[in-house]
């Protein structure tokens, strides 16, 4: 089967990357760097005026009516630029589990806001508290066993802390749960929100995979040695071009995640493991090759590419390692086999 895009999924994300490109340089990102918690996005409105935060929030509320597979190359992009926003959280989890598992007075309220770009949300779906975003979220979706709970902003305690990428603004979180901030008592709703949060994130590590490829290969390209580019040594070459292949193998994994997800197909759980755990392998396998091929230097503050490289180390841990979607996987296809 031959699967592909249409055009309109296309030129938004070229809109996308247009803008991305032209407000989230290197040198920018340094400067969001520096300012840590003290930061004050002026890239969330360009997104908001593209419609990227509505596209999945229903009609009825101001939104698109849009699909997971409608984001997968929005969301690259962003992976791409290393866009230091919620955006997986904000514009995927938020408006999908929302719309499905909210009580009418939750969707009147948080929907039509999420599609006017005008509440950032953060998640907690597992043990650890460290939430990104979530001492400047205006609503925490926090798991509780098999409950979710949408919790204001006036009922989280954040402390922040420091993380190995200071743009994605870590916090230790409490949170008062209680009757009122109640969203879903449903193991259900709980998966559907995880399996959202893993596919957001595999396709924002195909994007960062893919701008660590480029960058690399154009490093090897400018690099002389002995009188000639680094890049026509053959040793070099089939190093790059394993990752290039194992981003491609991981992007067609995460596009194919995207469908399922937007179909209610019955594999989708099984898609999303399979995607995030690609890639975080690709992501991983793209992190290790550029540093090593630009000799080490991209871990050090100087040089840009530390940027993608503690950003992809951050994502393959977050919404589930490798080995927990691997497991997870293993278990659910042995339960089948089994029942």
């Amino acid at each position: 089967m031959h699967f592909d895009l249409d055009e309109l999924q296309y030129e938004f994300r070229d809109a996308v990357r247009k803008v991305l490109s032209a407000e989230l340089s290197p040198a920018h990102l340094r400067a969001i760097w520096e300012e840590g918690h003290d930061y004050s996005s002026t890239i969330w409105p360009h997104l908001v005026s593209l419609g990227l935060p509505e596209l999945l929030v229903p009609g009825a509320h101001g939104g698109g009516d849009g699909a997971p597979v409608d984001v997968v190359l929005l969301l690259e992009e962003c992976g791409y630029a290393c866009l230091p926003e919620p955006i997986v959280e904000t514009g995927l989890i938020a408006p999908l589990v929302l719309s499905r598992f909210g009580t009418e007075q939750q969707q009147a309220e948080w929907l039509p806001r999420l599609a006017a770009g005008e509440a950032i949300v953060a998640t907690c779906l597992g043990e650890d508290h460290l939430v990104a975003d979530g001492a400047r979220a205006d609503a925490v979706l926090v798991r509780k066993d098999d409950e979710l709970h949408w919790v204001p902003r006036t009922a989280v305690h954040a402390t922040p802390v420091e993380g190995i990428d200071p743009s994605r603004r870590l916090a230790l979180c409490e949170f008062e749960l209680g009757a009122d901030t109640l969203l879903a008592a449903d193991p259900e709703a709980v998966r559907a929100a995880q399996d959202a949060g893993a596919f957001g994130t595999s396709a924002l590590l195909v994007g960062l995979a893919q701008r660590l490829t480029e960058t690399t290969r154009d490093y090897l390209l400018e690099r002389q040695q002995f009188g000639r580019p680094i890049g026509s040594f053959q040793a070099l070459k089939h190093r790059l071009a394993d990752v290039a292949v194992q981003t491609e193998a991981a992007r067609s994994l995460v596009w194919y995640a995207s469908y399922a997800l937007s179909e209610g197909s019955a594999d989708a759980s099984r898609a999303v493991h399979m995607a995030k755990a690609a890639a975080n392998e690709a992501a991983f396998a793209a992190n290790y090759a550029a540093l090593q091929l630009h000799g080490g230097i991209g871990f050090t503050w100087e040089h840009d590419l530390h940027f993608w490289l503690q950003r992809g180390k951050a994502l393959e841990r977050s919404f589930g390692s490798t080995a927990h979607h691997r497991t997870a996987l293993a278990d659910d296809i042995l339960a089948e086999v089994w029942s």
